[in-house]
């Protein structure tokens, strides 16, 4: 089962969408740093990360206003690019990604016994490696950072 994220933001649906848009803005997609914020009629989508060709990791909760608060609740989902595509034309896709994984298979061992090679090097000099941000520290500096949401935690039934 997904893990749930919740967070609550101090105000209306209003004020957060103009914090994100101007008042006379008409685009769906917008783009802080390195997330994305895809808003419909009905539903706000965040872009937490990539994953994979074209796809990537969405925080796609349920919006619940009460007292001049919104509540974001809700999952990190994946979502894949080829979702819609049926029959020949994810046949063909897939085909080219194989070709594309044999033409670069070599340069992906050479780069691992680099990385290999580069990972004793650093353990022999003891500089730590650096972490890298997970889908979760991800939405979390999105919501809490950039958007002035604050995450609440709720307790397991």
């Amino acid at each position: 089962m997904a893990k749930q994220y919740t967070f609550e933001f101090p105000g209306t649906k209003e004020m957060f969408l103009m914090q994100i848009k101007g008042p006379d803005d008409r685009r769906r997609i917008f783009y802080i740093d390195d997330y994305i914020v895809e808003l419909s009629e009905n539903e706000i989508r965040f872009g937490v990360a990539r994953g994979g060709h074209s796809g990537g990791y969405w925080f796609i909760p349920t919006i619940t206003e009460f007292a001049d608060k919104i509540t974001f609740c809700g999952t990190i989902k994946y979502i894949d690019p080829y979702t819609n595509e049926t029959g020949i034309k994810r046949i063909i896709n897939k085909i080219e990604e194989a070709f594309i994984f044999i033409i670069f298979l070599p340069i992906l061992i050479f780069l691992e016994v680099c990385f290999f090679f580069s990972c004793v090097v650093r353990r022999i000099l003891k500089k730590p490696i650096p972490k890298e941000e997970t889908d979760e520290t991800r939405l979390c500096n999105l919501m809490e950072n950039h958007l002035g949401c604050k995450r609440v935690y709720r307790k397991a039934k």
